[in-house]
């Protein structure tokens, strides 16, 4: 489809699967047509019209381009010196870990500074407030920051979801910043994204603007720069460069952190981590007790929940945080997370949305109690009516904004 002008019936789509793959086939149409990159279209046939596909036109010129000729990087064979040097995959993991956090951190406030850029790769540096402003997490300057209602449900995303969310505001202002054709950011980011975990390229075989692609992604914490005894510097993807491939959500937040949350059925929450990361996000909607070194103690109360649902999150975004994130010895357990827990801080969201707000019109000054009490039956019979006082002069009638214009020519035509 990528070299073709014209529509693909899904006929055929589906006949280029295997019989036992269809699940994955429907799933995979399914997140294309949800990224707009796949869109429907009705073609005519000897039988009529039929179902059929386009690729989006500027996703598939874009794309096009970058596969035509944007080059392959890092295609040559690596040195037995390099794969000496290359760092482990538990150095990619907490290398990625660490970059992750500290951006993760900077949104909520917790530090004042963004992830460092490498100091082996020359080149400008990523500015974090425009890309987290972008993807409206935060708002003001440097000075005066603020996180945005989005912000706090982004923190309780996984890192797939966050990572491409972050990744969208990076592409739509890649353009601006570098100066580079989108293809160029497309190219360099889904072959990232393709390169097997761990495996390096050299910084030398990239031109200035693939080289400033690779800073800003080594900020983010995707590449690690390590350099080798010769001085040249080299390019190891983490696991967090799966996503861009299209890796599961579940797989890609699990290769960066295991679960480590317990929660009991009298609200209590236990978490074994020593990330300073998973204790703020765990402080928006429980009452902390006791920090130890690498143990978190806290509780879940109505104030803790109210607060955090006054940040635009909502109990469902709670209790999937904490079944995600649960420890390995309780993540078999069913329910994860017990349902007297689960079940009452939905409960206390409820009891938030038990008023709930209509704009309204308010009649009074009724030429007689004939017409206002017909006026009345009226508003009840269109379903507008909501307060009536017949004991205020010649009575008060209180309706919904929606039927003012029938109820207005209504009570015109019975004066």
């Amino acid at each position: 489809m990528l070299f073709l002008d014209v529509h693909v019936t899904s006929s055929e789509v589906d006949g280029w699967i295997a019989q036992n793959s269809k699940s994955k086939h429907a799933a995979a149409i399914n997140r294309l047509k949800g990224l707009q990159l796949l869109l429907p279209y009705s073609a005519a046939s000897k039988s009529g019209q039929v179902p059929a596909f386009l690729l989006h036109p500027v996703f598939r010129d874009q794309l096009r381009w970058a596969v035509s000729t944007g080059g392959r990087m890092g295609a040559g064979e690596v040195p037995a010196v390099v794969l000496q040097k290359a760092p482990s995959r538990d150095e990619l993991s907490s290398y990625a870990q660490q970059q992750w956090e500290t951006l993760m951190l900077y949104l909520v406030g917790s530090v004042d500074r963004a992830p460092s850029p490498s100091p082996l790769i020359k080149a400008p540096r990523l500015d974090v407030d425009k890309i987290l402003a972008g993807a409206h997490l935060m708002t003001g300057t440097k000075k005066s920051r603020s996180i945005e209602e989005q912000g706090f449900q982004f923190l309780l995303s996984d890192t797939y979801s966050q990572l491409w969310r972050l990744l969208r505001a990076y592409i739509a202002g890649g353009e601006e910043r570098s100066g580079a054709p989108l293809g160029t950011i497309l190219n360099f980011l889904l072959q990232l994204g393709f390169r097997e975990v761990g495996s390096p390229f050299a910084l030398s075989e990239l031109d200035d603007t693939q080289r400033h692609i690779a800073a800003d992604m080594a900020q983010l914490g995707l590449l690690m720069p390590f350099a080798v005894k010769d001085g040249s510097v080299w390019l190891a993807p983490t696991r967090l460069a799966l996503a861009l491939a299209g890796s599961s959500s579940g797989q890609t937040q699990h290769d960066v952190t295991d679960g480590f949350i317990v929660v009991e059925t009298n609200y209590r929450v236990y978490a074994y981590t020593s990330s300073l990361l998973h204790t703020a996000i765990l402080r928006l909607f429980t009452r902390c007790e006791c920090i130890l070194p690498n143990l978190f103690v806290g509780v879940l109360t109505r104030e803790s929940v109210s607060g955090a649902l006054s940040c635009s999150l909502s109990a469902d975004q709670i209790v999937l945080y904490l079944r995600q994130h649960a420890h390995p010895h309780v993540a078999a357990r069913s329910p994860v997370v017990p349902e007297v827990v689960a079940d009452q801080v939905r409960l206390w969201q409820a009891d938030t949305q038990r008023v709930r707000h209509d704009r309204a019109l308010l009649y009074d000054d009724f030429p007689s109690e004939q017409v206002f009490r017909l006026s009345a039956q009226k508003a009840r019979s269109l379903g507008v009516w909501l307060w009536e006082d017949p004991k205020a002069g010649m009575g008060r009638l209180a309706v919904q904004e929606c039927g003012h214009e029938a109820m207005r020519e209504y009570i015109k035509s019975i004066k």
